[in-house]
């Protein structure tokens, strides 16, 4: 009222206009819904048949709702089936998950859950606050995404329990002695993380069989290995190449033969799937392995073979022809620390290409110390070197060995790259440069003179340059001279080099 009483009365009319019919409403609804009274016993019949009609009208649209869930679902389910066999069989299956698991299987980062979708193959969702895994992949997929994941969630409160009757075709289980269970781990599991890593597996220690400690002799346990053949038994031999450092003689014989391994139902090897050895020296084994393994990882990628070293014993793994390719590439490789290797009859091999390199253009291809040919070795997948044939001529032979057409193309367009840029700059005069230190007492030299030329690799001329092919200045031979920058201090003493560094 006080706030009317401000406003004129035109307003205040108004207000009372516009506020008088909500009441009447109020007061119409009480008169109808208030017992006792005429016009209530008068309309009752009328207020009965409405909140009948309410009535029926709420259950029809909850019916309405409940049809409208129903065909939802159905339609869901519908869409699922008809996706699975239009989509080469692909299928959907949601699962639920504990809140605590949930953040154990996604893992930091999720890293845990990407690891689980890569050894299964299955595209995996996972969401936080609906807590369900969406998993979308072949029936297979999908049920060794389960497995994973319930393997993964046992981890969490304790040991992991296996059945090892069971017959599956993504499993691998190998007794590592007890003194070597903690270096394979590594320190946080470090070490089993980067073998898992590096050969797209799941692996961890577990308990099998119903005791658990049927298999065991002693403190040994049973490492798991899941995901396909080839990356089992490539996880399977750096496990044994890390077990025979620690133990030696548990995996090589005293007679230099790789001993066997049990296998657990359902683990066998494809037709024409084997294990080929070959023994190694001290000198040879250094050699083979290179720095922190390079060469070892660059024969097993030109070869498509799988090549670990256990002991003093070169291992390859895989179907025949790849493991006759492994081979070669080795004692090729060998051959070339004592002298030149040998390829008999290059040309009727399919996995070798052959490109022909000025020999003025070899030196420069092949960088400081082997590192420009090794890089592009690295980048291509290749293993490459020149047969030595024309050396006194004007060409040599550079041969190009990989499984991969595509990847020997790819290395031969990088080394015709590489030949064309040397002879468009191999040959020109070198720039003067200035003086470099010194020069006459009273000044002059110093970083002065002409421009560096942008096409020369520093860090190549002192011998640091690890890019090799991937550099993108040149490493051809330096042109004489000191000096480079065009602001350059000169030499000189006392105040000729104050006035100089003024300027």
């Amino acid at each position: 009222r006080r706030r009317d009483l401000g406003q004129p009365a035109k307003s205040r009319r108004a207000h009372a206009r516009r506020s008088s019919p909500e009441p009447q409403r109020h007061a119409a609804a009480a008169s109808v819904r208030t017992p006792g009274s005429s016009r209530n016993r008068n309309s009752l019949p009328e207020t009965m048949g409405s909140d009948s009609d309410d009535d029926s009208r709420r259950k029809s649209r909850k019916m309405s709702d409940d049809d409208k869930s129903r065909s939802k679902s159905r339609s869901r389910s519908r869409s699922r089936s008809r996706g699975g066999g239009n989509n080469n069989g692909r299928l959907t299956k949601v699962v639920d998950i504990a809140k605590d698991d949930a953040a154990f299987v996604l893992g930091r980062g999720g890293a845990t859950k990407r690891k689980i979708a890569r050894v299964s193959g299955a595209d995996i969702e996972l969401d936080e606050h609906a807590l369900t895994i969406t998993l979308n992949g072949t029936e297979s997929q999908c049920n060794h995404a389960i497995d994973y994941i319930d393997f993964i969630k046992q981890q969490r409160v304790g040991p992991v329990t296996i059945d090892t009757e069971r017959s599956r075709g993504d499993y691998t289980a190998y007794t590592v002695p007890g003194d070597c269970i903690g270096f394979v781990m590594g320190r946080n599991g470090q070490t089993l993380r980067s073998m898992e890593e590096e050969w797209g597996v799941l692996m961890f220690f577990a308990k099998t069989g119903k005791d658990g400690g049927e298999s065991r002799r002693g403190d040994d346990e049973q490492l798991c290995i899941f995901g396909p053949l080839a990356a089992r038994r490539g996880a399977e031999l750096k496990t044994m190449s890390a077990v025979e450092h620690k133990h030696p003689g548990y995996c090589v014989s005293s007679k230099g033969e790789l001993r066997d391994v049990d296998r657990v139902p359902g683990d066998d090897d494809e037709g024409g799937w084997g294990i080929d050895t070959v023994p190694l020296t001290d000198d040879s084994f250094s050699y083979a392995l290179g720095a922190r393994g390079s060469t070892r990882r660059k024969l097993a990628a030109a070869s498509g073979c799988i090549i670990e070293y256990v002991g003093r014993l070169a291992c390859f793994a895989g179907y025949r022809q790849d493991r006759r390719r492994g081979k070669d590439y080795l004692r090729w490789l060998l051959e070339q620390r004592t002298g030149q290797s040998v390829v008999d009859d290059p040309r009727s091999r399919d996995d070798c290409t052959i490109v022909k390199v000025p020999s003025k253009s070899v030196g420069f291809l092949t960088g400081y110390r082997g590192e420009s040919l090794r890089a592009i070795e690295r980048e291509a997948g290749t293993f490459m070197f020149t047969d030595g044939s024309g050396r006194d001529g004007p060409e040599e032979n550079l041969l190009i060995f990989s499984f991969s057409r595509r990847n020997r193309d790819h290395a031969a367009e990088i080394v015709q790259d590489r030949v064309r840029h040397h002879e468009r700059v191999g040959d020109r005069p070198p720039m003067d440069r200035g003086g470099g230190y010194g020069g006459p007492p009273m000044g002059g030299g110093g970083y002065g003179g002409p421009p560096m030329r942008d096409n020369m690799c520093w860090d190549f001329q002192k011998g640091r340059c690890t890019r090799g092919a991937m550099c993108r200045f040149s490493h051809g031979e330096p042109p004489m001279g000191g000096g480079g920058y065009n602001q350059g201090y000169g030499g000189g003493r006392g105040r000729s080099r104050s006035r100089s560094r003024d300027r």
